[in-house]
């Protein structure tokens, strides 16, 4: 008697089980790219916005001659403190009230020098980590008349 023979059947089903395997270990990996890459695009954009938000501070520290009181007039509801100027921002980077901010820009202003014409500051957004900072100075000419000249 003829021993039986192996059925086509069953080297078809094993082959297409570990076709099978392998397309879903290549979407596995796949999908794990996409998300990673999502996540980046995200943080990018986080970064842009708090980058935008730091450079139109820095130009009106330069147009207001770091003054922090003539600062807050742009940003009602921003904090005046002694050194620095608080501007809190909800998810849609508009400026909110602190209670219900996701992101907070500081504006503080540092020393002067050059006999107190040079003022500067640093400007710095973060949500829960700093997400940039940059520095702002503004040079203020001296008055006519004025006896420090």
């Amino acid at each position: 008697m003829k021993p039986p023979l192996p059925r086509r059947s069953n080297l078809f089903l094993l082959e297409l089980i570990l076709a099978i395997f392998f397309f879903s270990l290549a979407a596995a990996v796949c999908m794990q790219l996409f998300v990673k890459a999502r996540s980046l695009s995200d943080q990018a954009s986080l970064q842009n916005h708090a980058l935008v938000e730091a450079k139109n501070a820095c130009a009106l520290f330069r147009t207001h001659s770091g003054s922090l009181e003539a600062l807050q007039e742009e940003y009602p509801s921003s904090v005046l403190t002694a050194a620095s100027l608080e501007v809190y921002y909800d998810e849609a980077w508009k400026p909110c009230e602190p209670e219900s901010s996701l992101y907070t820009m500081e504006i503080r202003t540092d020393a002067s020098d050059y006999e107190g014409r040079l003022v500067l500051g640093e400007v710095s957004v973060s949500a829960k980590e700093e997400l940039c900072t940059l520095t702002a100075s503004s040079y203020t000419a001296q008055k006519a008349g004025d006896p420090s000249s």
